[in-house]
């Protein structure tokens, strides 16, 4: 192709928009730099095109999370399931978390209360026909689905907010300082644990705490 040539293709006319190109390119700006990033405008600019056009094919920014959120989820493996109870509920929660580790962005969304991705509910289903049949009532199912969403969550927000403002530090972490330099006699309990802090800091501590959640609901039947 001619000199002339190249520069008439790249004045021309923008490649075809599509859905998934706007959802591609959504998903590389939260993944490279964070959710404030994402702005229907700034996809435009990097697809070549005018924000008007992206519009006509995704309403706004609300429902671009969403396809991206819903891609996400659309990746997870379907595995066979155990049969017992608890552990096809550990199984099922861990996938999830998995998820939210591997993309932080995803955590700030979804603790807003108001997203959701329509790939999840097969998992949600799940969850509840598996509290249900291990002796729950629906509500109670609910209950104790909601409890373990809410502690699967928050381990992830605090376990990645943790983990990138220790990176940022130049010193070590004052709460970590604060909690391994007690007074003996007045808190022995803190004190004897002054060693282990830093450790415990980077410790995977949520399939223990799952497994103590789920034990503990699926008793209270």
């Amino acid at each position: 192709m001619s000199p002339a040539g190249k520069t008439l293709n790249r004045g021309g006319r923008p490649p075809r928009l599509s859905q998934n190109a706007i959802v591609d390119v959504g998903e590389r700006i939260l993944v490279r730099d964070g959710i404030e990033a994402l702005t229907m405008r700034r996809v435009a600019k990097e697809l070549g095109s005018s924000p008007m056009a992206v519009y006509r094919h995704v309403q706004d920014k609300d429902e671009l999370l969403v396809l991206i959120l819903d891609r996400l989820v659309a990746r997870l493996p379907r595995p066979e399931l155990p049969d017992n109870p608890q552990d096809r509920l550990i199984e099922l929660w861990k996938l999830l978390h998995g998820q939210l580790i591997r993309h932080p962005w995803a955590i700030e969304v979804l603790a807003a209360g108001d997203m959701m991705a329509p790939s999840v509910l097969w998992i949600v289903e799940e969850i509840l026909a598996t509290f249900v049949k291990a002796g729950l009532d629906r509500k109670c199912a609910a209950a104790a689905y909601r409890a373990v969403w809410h502690f699967t969550l928050g381990e992830a927000l605090v376990r990645t907010a943790t983990r990138r403002r220790t990176d940022e530090l130049d010193r070590p972490p004052f709460a970590i300082v604060l909690v391994s330099d007690v007074d003996r006699e007045q808190m022995p309990n803190l004190a004897c644990l002054s060693d282990q802090w830093s450790t415990a800091r980077e410790t995977d501590s949520y399939p223990e705490g799952l497994k103590a959640m789920i034990t503990g609901w699926l008793s209270s039947t």
